[in-house]
């Protein structure tokens, strides 16, 4: 049966290769993957767990400002902003001699009827006979599996990406057991708040999973869109028992306090807390407040957001998220930040 189980793993993929991608395209794969372009980062972190960054040979800026997770990725040729590539940059770096050879594969996002989703991506490409556009997905948890395995399949990385699967599911099964049977909080997340205007994070969105992954309740379970605007006065009618406000940091993660961090951190907490009205909410009431690095929320690192998220939900069970992402920066070849905090206050 291992002799079988093996023989079915490392069988050599024959072209060309048709899938299906996150956005339901049939793609042909005309011959082995040698070069990639990344437009976003979660993108570039599912080549890099795979072990084929060496093949990532474009990269979009939300890739390149992320230097501390992709420090490879660095020097790579940019192609633009990750929501409006440079399509004429991307058919140059395509282009082997008078032609391009069709080696090269291109990720997007999904995201439907957005200038930026792949068929609007793929359709921009046409003009560059040759470029393979796919549509990957890895900040919904719900299909991280699949996406991993898709990826794995494209890039003849089969057996890393069983090796990423196993963690993955592992780790997500600790936060599960953990919280089980455990009461259910009910929980506001804030993902922007500029110029008095609130938005959070609604039904079908990548936070709203983890919530209910993590054995809480998101106030914004009955809003359709993805990121609503809400107003303040709405989060007090909900009388949420804990806040989680999304951040994020141009390095991996906050210096701890004392430091300039913590306090720049201090005074977002303040701004929550001193609202209209917030005394009465159940979640400053009880000193529930908490600003998250997003960084760990979204993507394949979601996991470790997961165990911060249970823990933060539920201070008394038995998890280690510092010990988690310690795991998943091994994957990606980093080292753990000694000095650094992903959620403030600290859990």
């Amino acid at each position: 049966m291992l002799l079988l189980i093996a023989t079915s793993c490392c069988a050599a993929a024959e072209y060309p290769m048709t899938i299906t991608d996150s956005a339901g395209r049939e793609v042909t794969i005309q011959m082995p993957v040698e070069r990639i372009i990344v437009l976003n980062s979660d993108a570039a972190e599912a080549v890099t767990i795979l072990g084929a960054a060496d093949k990532i040979v474009g990269i979009s800026d939300s890739v390149k400002n992320k230097a501390y997770y992709f420090p490879a990725l660095k020097n790579r040729q940019s192609v633009g902003k990750w929501n409006e590539p440079d399509y004429e940059m991307i058919g140059e770096i395509a282009r082997s001699g008078d032609e391009i050879v069709p080696n090269i594969i291109v990720i997007s996002y999904t995201y439907p009827d957005k200038p930026y989703g792949i068929v609007e991506v793929a359709k921009r490409l046409e003009p560059f006979t040759g470029i393979t556009a796919i549509g990957l997905d890895f900040y919904k948890p719900e299909n991280m599996t699949r996406e991993i395995e898709l990826l794995g399949r494209i890039l003849g990385k089969e057996a890393e990406a069983q090796r990423f699967i196993e963690w993955y599911e592992e780790k997500q099964a600790d936060v599960e057991n953990a919280v089980a049977n455990r009461n259910v909080p009910k929980v506001y997340v804030e993902w922007t708040s500029k110029g008095g205007e609130l938005t959070t994070m609604g039904t079908g969105s990548g936070a709203a999973q983890l919530v209910s992954m993590a054995r809480g309740y998101s106030v914004a379970n009955d809003l359709k869109d993805a990121y609503p605007k809400i107003g303040w006065e709405w989060v007090i009618s909900k009388n949420p028992d804990v806040i989680i406000k999304r951040s994020t940091s141009t390095q991996l993660g906050w210096e701890k306090p004392p430091s300039l961090d913590s306090t720049n951190l201090e005074n977002t907490l303040n701004e929550v807390l001193s609202r209209s009205g917030a005394a009465a909410v159940n979640a400053v009431k009880n000193d529930r407040v908490y600003i998250v690095n997003w960084e760990i929320m979204a993507g394949l690192d979601d996991v470790v957001g997961l165990t911060y998220l249970a823990k933060i939900l539920h201070p008394d069970v038995n998890l280690d998220p510092e010990s988690v992402y310690r795991e998943y920066l091994q994957f990606l070849g980093v080292d753990y930040p000694e000095d650094r905090i992903f959620v403030y206050p600290e859990v």
